[in-house]
């Protein structure tokens, strides 16, 4: 088993409001910083309609992160704080949601940079 956070450290953490009106498209939820990689430690997605979103490193061309995770109307999704990182993206590259229906979004997430 590789360390832990606990094990490597402390890190600056950082937050990034996840807020797009209805619509299609991906939203950008954090901007690349040149090598580094986006670690995403915790997160809350809401969603005010069903629909099915992912979240990518780069763009819908780039990494997939997560598979298709699916909202319920006025639902949510939740990832508990994870000091090792839900996911990550590649170095350098930005974080975004695709989104799978033409709903507003909303929440928030946690990350370090490394």
């Amino acid at each position: 088993m590789g360390a832990g956070l606990r094990d490597v450290g402390p890190k600056q953490v950082y937050s990034a409001k996840i807020d797009a009106a209805a619509g299609t498209g991906d939203v950008e939820v954090v901007p690349l910083v040149a090598g580094k990689k986006i670690v995403v430690i915790n997160f809350l997605y809401t969603s005010s309609a069903a629909e099915a979103t992912t979240f990518w490193s780069d763009d819908t061309s780039g990494t997939q992160l997560t598979g298709d995770m699916t909202v319920m109307p006025n639902g949510w999704i939740k990832g508990h704080y994870n000091p090792d990182g839900h996911f990550q993206t590649v170095a350098g590259e930005k974080l975004i949601i695709e989104r799978g229906g033409s709903t507003a979004i909303g929440g928030w997430l946690n990350y370090y940079l490394e």
